[in-house]
């Protein structure tokens, strides 16, 4: 993969500086205790300038923004130079952006069935060019994701019917029928706003953007990327003063010692870094870093495929929820046990979190009382069953998911010993969700991505021949998750998802173990980091708020 150019900003001089230095000599060779290396700020920036310098164990293989579907091109590039319609919160709430003037108008036509949602665009909204930001461009996102073979990141797009740019200012797009996760049209957790006019001749963006983005209307600009490191340049006078950038320059570099998953013993990191961002296990580094802990969009957990039996019947999940220490578990995971989830059911914030969950540990005397009352008495060799038919139930786990098989293989002792037939499989979610309903899938160890309330009719839909096991089917939440489409605010689509998580609770529909975290390293003696970014931005969320403490 090449390094990319643009026409001259004032910059490019720098940028070569830049080069030129790192080609002289490896960026990793001291040891963070030594004295700034050859590419920190001192060194290499005008005295006025500042410089973030960040080391990554993953790196973005593509930046395309409507076929790239690797998650580390949008945390380390994409969320800071891409706008977006509406955007997720700390909370993990969809918020509108700047990019708006305003919460968007959602309406169902009674008669035809359509949703249409109104989003007004700020005025003072512009691209990195200078030119406005316009309905235009909602319309050209929208064929772009259309029109373009392989658009991974299209969800949603397929379900519009028209979009409206008659006014600059005011984009009208319009759906088949109501889908309560319109947020993630244009923005959400994983998409954005394009500009149009910058995409040449057609709206097939196949083969294009595969390693630069030459357009944006973030608080950074990209300004250089190869397959060893990047460069983000802070704009000059942002059109939002709220998010304009504290840090000039922002430079990440590869670091192959961060990005092996099983980092052990010391890894020697030069002076001039400031931030780490490791794969998997946090490497032991100088003493000057500080571990932190980012929250995740998602939860692991244990969860029913409940279309056969066994685990169709309330009383036997009981019996599973009783036979099981979930503080346990969180610590197989290798996890604080003070991280475990306190409650059941959906978890988009603590406003809607369900019934409370009160951690007792494991109780042989009740997981029997349980079975027994169920009708799964005990055989003569031991397993509990009926006449034709075992209490048997496989435990799949993500073997990608750090943790899943010790938690798979502990659930499957705790269950044998109560009676059941039991084995733990590796076997990822997407699989186990595809199985048909004569094999069923038993239990799963997996993570899923809860985020925010808007989307608890999607994850637990309950639509005929549906083969999501996460699912349950009483009436009372076929409702609910109807209700959430027509929810006119965050406040009330909050509230309904919170008596679907009292459903969820109820009926045990799946058993939260803990939410995930992204952990890294920063030197607080050198940098300042906000204190909230929003849910699933990674390390680097609100990049536009960091700012140097050795000014």
């Amino acid at each position: 993969m090449g390094r990319s150019t643009r026409p001259a900003p004032w910059w490019v001089a720098l940028l070569a500086v830049l080069a030129v230095v790192a080609s002289g000599c490896s960026v990793f060779t001291d040891d963070g205790d030594d004295e700034p290396a050859v590419g920190s700020p001192d060194t290499t920036l005008p005295r006025a300038a500042t410089l973030l310098r960040v080391a990554s164990g993953d790196w973005p293989t593509c930046l395309n923004p409507v076929t790239c579907a690797d998650p580390t091109a949008r945390t380390l590039v994409l969320q800071h130079v891409l706008p977006k319609l509406m955007e997720v919160d700390a909370d993990g709430r969809y918020v509108p952006s700047p990019v708006l003037a305003g919460g968007p108008e959602v309406r169902v036509d009674d008669e035809t069935g359509e949703q249409t949602i109104t989003f007004v665009l700020a005025e003072e909204a512009r691209w990195h060019d200078g030119r406005p930001i316009t309905s235009s461009d909602v319309l050209g996102t929208w064929l772009a994701h259309r029109e373009t073979p392989g658009a991974v990141v299209a969800a949603g797009y397929e379900r519009i019917i028209a979009v409206d740019d008659t006014d600059p200012l005011v984009a009208r797009v319009t759906l088949a029928q109501p889908w309560p996760d319109w947020p993630e049209l244009f923005g959400g957790y994983t998409g954005w706003l394009l500009q149009a006019d910058a995409f040449g001749t057609g709206t097939d963006l196949s083969g294009q953007f595969s390693d630069f983005v030459p357009f944006g209307a973030g608080p950074y600009e990209l300004a250089s990327y190869d397959d060893q490191s990047l460069v983000l340049v802070a704009r000059e006078e942002h059109w939002d003063p709220d998010r304009q950038a504290e840090i000039d320059q922002v430079r990440i570099d590869r670091f192959a010692d961060l990005g092996d998953g099983e980092a052990t013993g010391r890894v020697g990191v030069p002076g001039s870094i400031d931030l780490l961002i490791p794969t998997g296990d946090v490497p032991e580094v100088a003493t000057r870093f500080e571990l932190r802990r980012t929250p995740a969009p998602s939860v692991v957990g244990l969860f029913f495929d409940r279309r056969t039996a066994p685990l169709g019947s309330a009383g036997v999940r009981a019996a599973v929820d009783a036979a099981l220490d979930r503080r346990d578990l969180v610590e197989l995971a290798g996890v604080d046990p003070d991280q475990l989830v306190t409650c059941l059911g959906w978890l988009p914030g603590e406003e809607a979190c369900g019934e409370d969950l009160e951690e007792e540990g494991a109780s042989a005397e009740e997981t029997d009382a349980l079975l027994e009352a169920d009708g799964w008495p005990v055989l003569l060799d031991g397993t509990r069953g009926r006449p034709d038919l075992p209490l048997a139930t496989p435990v799949s786990y993500d073997p990608r998911l750090e943790g899943a098989e010790a938690i798979a293989e502990a659930v499957v002792d705790a269950l044998v010993v109560r009676g059941f037939t039991a084995s733990a499989e590796p076997l990822t979610a997407e699989t186990w969700m595809r199985r048909d309903r004569e094999r069923g899938t038993g239990i799963g160890v997996f993570a899923v991505r809860l985020g925010t309330a808007q989307r608890a009719s999607a994850l637990y839909r309950c639509d005929e021949g549906s083969l999501n096991p996460m699912a349950w089917c009483e009436q009372d939440s076929q409702v609910l998750s109807r209700e959430l489409v027509d929810a006119a605010s965050e406040d009330e689509r909050l509230a309904i998802a919170e008596e679907l998580g009292e459903l969820a609770a109820t009926s045990r529909s799946w058993l939260p173990l803990h939410q995930r975290t992204v952990r890294w390293l920063v030197d607080p003696d050198r940098i300042i980091t906000p204190d909230q970014a929003p849910l699933g931005a990674g390390p680097l969320g609100a990049l536009h708020d960091f700012d140097r403490a050795d000014r």
